[in-house]
């Protein structure tokens, strides 16, 4: 129970936008209570209705629990967004069709877009241009894909010692499409140019996705004449303006995850622990250690894509409440990690589908390439990417309502099998809804908000495509469920005490199976178990329904704090602005230095001047960041790492010091809120 006082204090507004709910939260920011929450649905198709139901809702709650609540929404210092939609759209394969432009690289590695093009032109490690860039092959390479994307990357061979090549062919780009660009350099300073470039794709890909949500809550809060700054979290926990995540949404990569991170701390006060969060989509876990979250420095990993972005050390699966449950036509079953609708739930806001779902039953409908169950509900139509004849026709068939693409097929006068709907998902067009553990919880009884007898139909249909009775078959799914948790907690800590990543049908994988079934496998002759030795903190709405069976196995204790629903929306309001900006020095082969600096290199003959440069330029570009990301009581702090070798045969000492690099960091530290 909140107690009201006459003291106003400072307030924010908390909200974190799911692939399935929307969480919102008002916080006290001196008392460090919740003072009312909600949690609705998340619609990908208008993110507009989602927040505005969100913020509508807590308005409501506020206004009916204290008289003076227009003045508490006077004095909101801050509107903080965390979102798992970034990391749901790699996950999931979709976003923006991007052109990527490659500058003086040859590679076969595979780039989160089949639409790419390769360049001559080279910069070396020391910055210096060593083969010219072909424009006129820039210019070809921009109109053969203008035609299939929505947004560009570039990314060139050392382009973090000099740009200049990457920035030629993006003011290309430009004045030749108009279309969004994203420069490599821009994401990161660090060496490793395959996974600058996977940075950069990624980048361009959720632009739109983040423009919009952000568009969204900006509009809304606006209009209900709250006026204070927005803010976005980081993958890392910190936080940015809009205009910035705007510019880098990749950064918020992890974003919800990183959130739910500093709201578990929050609601437990635990030091030492494991935070996992489970949501509509994902389910996240980070180690925390005295009291922080370990950051990745190499760059987080997410859908099998491994980035530069600097994020808390957070592993991700595609297992959530609304993970798509599947039979192959050889009766495996899978959970995840594509996200569906439920079909619980679309079948409460469109009946009809009940009726649809009945005629798949009765006609024993079992189709090769795709689920019985699923169900095509329209996103959005491509602007920009040209679609076949039949794709149109499928658009159009749900232009005004979801249908199974069992309907869908008979009304088009094809066979279910050969409707080319995956491409419309892939690329954000249609949504698809199935059978999910959502509908498994309606089944028995745990949750039961929407249509019961949908979620017992899909199940009929699935069993019997697995040839097992309702009852055995919904078992099988949970305990899948129960083992993904269960495995993704002994993995996390296996990883940080051994640094071992585990394999899927490796060796160390069975013997997890072997640790998470011990009762079944108690009379082989070497009986495993699991012992972990922190508590593991659930967060997330269906927590309570998998967790506590799921950490009975790891012999350690389960806390589901208060408000471990909304924790993700507690933590967006608990962050910080952080800016980081690295300076690299290095000698030349004539007795000089090279300063590296994002924006280009300068030559100069002492070190003692490229420290003073270094240190400057740094304090100045990190303070303009930490503004432009809508800091305030700005802290700086500098360090500088050196890096010094011998001569062959000589021992180091103070006369015998070859000056290989040094490294001046600098980070700008401040409060998102006066």
């Amino acid at each position: 129970m909140v107690r009201w006082g006459k003291k106003l204090h400072n307030y924010a507004v908390g909200i974190d936008t799911g692939g399935t709910f929307t969480d919102g939260v008002i916080f006290d920011l001196d008392n460090g209570i919740v003072l009312t929450k909600t949690k609705v649905i998340t619609e990908r198709n208008n993110l507009s209705h989602a927040i505005d139901n969100c913020v509508g809702n807590l308005i409501d709650q506020i206004s009916k629990k204290d008289e003076g609540f227009k003045e508490i929404l006077k004095n909101i210092k801050m509107v903080s967004l965390s979102t798992t939609l970034a990391t749901n759209a790699i996950v999931e394969g979709q976003g923006a069709d991007v052109g990527l432009i490659v500058i003086g690289i040859e590679t076969n590695r595979e780039y989160p877009t089949k639409y790419y093009e390769e360049i001559s032109g080279k910069i070396d490690i020391r910055g210096r241009v060593k083969e010219e860039l072909d424009i006129e092959g820039a210019k070809k390479a921009i109109q053969d894909l203008k035609g299939n994307v929505e947004a560009f990357a570039v990314s060139g061979y050392m382009s973090i010692r000099n740009p200049m090549h990457e920035l030629e062919v993006a003011k290309l780009i430009k004045t030749l499409t108009g279309y969004p660009v994203v420069c490599g350099h821009e994401l990161s300073n660090e060496l490793g140019i395959y996974e600058r470039t996977v940075t950069a794709v990624l980048n361009a890909r959720l632009i739109s996705l983040i423009t919009d949500l952000i568009e969204a809550v900006k509009t809304n809060i606006r209009n209900r004449g709250i006026i204070a700054p927005l803010m976005v979290v980081k993958g890392d926990g910190s936080l940015i303006s809009e205009q910035v995540a705007m510019e880098r949404p990749v950064e918020t990569i992890l974003s919800g995850p990183a959130a739910s991170v500093i709201g578990g701390k929050v609601l437990t006060s635990i030091e030492n622990g494991m935070i996992v969060d489970m949501g509509g989509t994902t389910t996240d876990i980070a180690l925390l250690k005295n009291g922080k979250p370990k950051i990745n420095e190499q760059g987080a990993s997410v859908g099998g894509w491994l980035t530069r972005v600097k994020a808390s050390d957070i592993s991700t699966i595609g297992l959530g409440g609304d993970s798509h449950i599947c039979v192959s036509k050889n009766q495996i079953l899978t959970v995840g990690p594509q996200k569906v609708y439920p079909l619980s739930w679309i079948s409460q806001i469109h009946p009809y589908i009940l009726d649809e779902l009945n005629e798949i039953h009765a006609e024993n409908y079992f189709p090769i390439s795709s689920q019985p169950t699923t169900i095509l509900s329209l996103v959005r139509k491509p602007k920009k990417i040209e679609l076949t004849e039949l794709e149109l026709k499928i658009l159009e068939s749900i232009k005004n309502e979801p249908h199974t693409i069992y309907y869908i097929a008979k009304k088009l006068g094809k066979d279910p099998n050969l409707l080319p709907w995956e491409r419309l998902v892939q690329i954000g067009s249609i949504h698809r809804a199935g059978l999910t553990p959502t509908d498994i919880l309606h089944y028995t009884g745990k949750f039961n908000v929407w249509n019961v007898e949908a979620a017992n139909m899909g199940i009929k249909i699935m069993a019997r495509r697995m040839a097992l009775r309702e009852k055995d078959f919904v078992e099988k799914v949970l305990e899948l469920v129960y083992y993904k948790i269960f495995r993704l907690i002994v993995e996390t800590g296996i990883k940080n005490t051994l640094g071992i990543v585990f394999s899927d049908d490796s060796a160390e994988e069975k013997l997890l199976y072997r640790m998470f079934n011990r009762k079944k496998f108690k009379k082989e002759i070497v009986n495993f178990s699991a012992k972990l030795t922190v508590p593991v903190i659930a967060l997330g709405a269906p927590v309570q329904a998998y967790f506590p069976e799921s950490v009975n196995r790891l012999n350690t204790r389960l806390l589901i704090p208060e408000n471990a629903d909304v924790a993700n929306a507690i933590g967006t309001v608990n962050g910080n602005v952080e800016e980081r900006v690295q300076i690299l020095i290095k000698p030349t082969e004539g007795g000089a230095y090279y300063v590296y600096t994002p924006e280009g290199r300068k030559i100069f003959m002492k070190l003692e001047e490229c420290y003073e440069y270094g240190e400057e330029y740094g304090r100045e570009y990190a303070y303009n960041k930490a503004v432009e990301s809508g800091a305030s009581d700005i802290k700086i702090i500098v360090e500088r790492n050196e890096k010094y070798g011998t001569l062959a045969g000589n021992i180091l000492d103070e006369n015998n010091k070859i000056f290989i690099e040094s490294i001046i960091e600098v980070t700008a530290q401040g409060k998102p809120w006066r």
